[in-house]
């Protein structure tokens, strides 16, 4: 029989994972008492699957403006361990974590509010054209991965985070009238793809959107 640590509990069948809270399993296997957990672990590996694509993508995307525009390294370097540092917390926590997903909107949230504390602290530029745009695109893109994977699921369950990223996205816009992004490349892909999220959610999901955004204020 298997026991989970974290649980204090005993489970029959050849089970990797705990399916309470999927902290991995000790002991000799049983007689299976339990469905295998490739089903339930599938969409997750599926999710990990493309956010570690999509983040190759954008290291490449990011060695190739930072060869075109003659990006300082420090920066590029920064931003590049940020991204890999990102990637690997939410891939180990969906693939781990009992409830990842709310763990991995509120860590976005932390990160904007580190930045925005920088910015304040230092007034560097840094922070505006390239942390906080590069912050909101990623999790922009984490919106994109989980609309693919969990559909419709993603908005009966998610549908307040999914607005506040794309809000999160647009907000960088109002640093080039300030005169906070003299390079503003970034911060104008960051309002693009929060627009092309939102354009995407109207035309495809408008009535379960704005069914779920009904239930908020209704209660």
């Amino acid at each position: 029989m298997k026991h989970c640590d974290a649980c204090s509990v005993d489970f029959t069948g050849d089970m990797a994972r705990c399916p309470l809270c999927q902290n991995e399993l000790h002991g000799e296997a049983s007689p299976a008492a339990f469905p295998a957990q490739q089903i339930y672990l599938r969409p997750r590996r599926l999710t990990v699957e493309i956010i570690t694509f999509v983040a190759g993508a954008i290291l490449l995307l990011l060695g190739f403006f930072a060869y075109l525009f003659s990006w300082p390294i420090p920066i590029v370097s920064a931003s590049a361990a940020a991204l890999i540092i990102s990637m690997l917390f939410i891939n180990s926590a969906i693939l781990h974590a009992p409830r990842p997903l709310r763990l991995m909107f509120r860590y976005f949230y932390i990160m904007l509010a580190i930045a925005l504390v920088w910015f304040v602290a230092t007034m560097n530029h840094v922070v505006t054209m390239f942390v906080i745009p590069i912050t909101c695109l990623v999790s922009l893109v984490f919106d994109v991965v989980l609309l693919i994977v969990l559909r419709a699921k993603a908005i009966d369950q998610y549908a307040k985070y999914l607005a506040f990223d794309i809000v999160a996205g647009l907000l960088p816009l109002t640093f080039i009238p300030l005169g906070w992004a003299p390079w503003d490349v970034l911060v104008m892909v960051s309002g693009l793809v929060s627009l092309l999220v939102l354009l995407g959610l109207l035309v495809f999901a408008r009535r379960q959107l704005f069914s779920e955004f009904g239930k908020q204020f209704s209660a």
